[in-house]
């Protein structure tokens, strides 16, 4: 019987074809596991050389160090401690004036020696209690905003270089409870826009709590009207407003050239968009796994949530 042809290509050959694919294919999948081991080597060896070149760490404070409830966990305590007695500089950033911070934070961490304030607005020197630069809203501006703001349901307070002073009738909003740090406040003004207009305080940063579903979220869709004032959100039913050159990543920027390191060595942490200015500016970024997405696309990691200690847990990982 004759040999059996089949299209041209022998049976032989087309096994041998067939064998020469598979095998090409599994060489192919050798090299990308071989590839997929060495990048997690380097990913390791990165890892490692950013842990040991970590100089300062600016970490915010609301959703980030701190509960829900506004506490701060033994833990987190001590993670912060034993940072500062690495060596390393450890610098609260927060929304905060200085006095709503203390209570928190820097009452309970000695050799804090700085804190950026007020969303950015403000740099202290903490030991000496006295600003190291300042970024506020000119007066005119503030009282244009509260004129603006006035026209809504809205509670509105003013950070300023002498405290924080609130449009009378704050005390009827039931805000006080809801957020204790507002205690920290000098107090109520009959008129705010004329006590800013003829007191002569400086101001830093100022805030509406909104007292009407869904007018935060429409306030901020529709942006400011006064030029040189920006609107941030920093919670849920706030409104902040800063000079559109005040950001907590600018004060971060400035006190690293002020103590010569680089942003390279800098790991910044935070959970809300006035966060999101630092964590662009510091080589090490990290936002909280409660954070808003927006934040979690500015950061390289994601830390776990703030009722977990997860900012702590991060840090005692990288830092310590």
């Amino acid at each position: 019987m004759g040999d059996v042809q089949s299209g041209g290509m022998g049976f032989d050959t087309r096994i041998d074809t067939f064998m020469g694919e598979i095998c090409a294919i599994l060489k192919i999948r050798c090299q990308d596991q071989d590839q997929a081991q060495e990048d997690l080597l380097q990913e390791g060896i990165n890892m490692h050389s950013e842990k040991t070149t970590i100089r300062l760490v600016a970490v915010d404070m609301d959703g980030t160090l701190l509960h829900d409830d506004k506490s701060i966990s033994d833990y987190t305590l001590d993670v912060l401690r034993r940072i500062v007695k690495k060596g390393v500089i450890l610098v609260p950033a927060s929304g905060r004036p200085i006095g709503g911070m203390k209570e928190a934070v820097l009452n309970n961490v000695d050799g804090i020696q700085y804190a950026i304030c007020s969303n950015g607005a403000m740099l202290m020197d903490v030991p000496e209690e006295k600003s190291i630069c300042e970024t506020g809203i000119p007066t005119e501006k503030a009282v244009e905003a509260i004129a603006y703001l006035e026209q809504f349901p809205v509670a509105v307070y003013a950070h300023t270089d002498k405290g924080t002073f609130r449009a009378e009738g704050w005390e009827k909003t039931g805000l006080s409870e809801k957020y204790p740090y507002i205690r920290f406040s000098e107090g109520n003004v009959k008129d705010l826009g004329e006590f800013l207009r003829t007191s002569g305080v400086k101001v830093m940063k100022m805030g509406a709590h909104v007292l009407k579903d869904g007018l935060a979220q429409e306030l901020l869709e529709k942006g400011s009207p006064i030029p040189g004032i920006v609107f941030l959100r920093t919670g849920d039913g706030i409104i902040e407003l800063n000079s559109v050159d005040a950001s907590k990543g600018n004060a971060l920027c400035t006190l690293c050239k002020k103590l010569g390191i680089s942003m390279e060595n800098v790991l910044a942490i935070g959970d809300n968009e006035n966060d999101i200015s630092m964590l662009q500016a510091a080589g090490i970024s990290v936002a909280m796994e409660n954070a808003e997405d927006d934040v979690k696309q500015a950061a390289k990691f994601v830390a776990g949530h703030n009722e977990e200690d997860g900012a702590a847990h991060f840090l005692e990982e990288w830092v310590l």
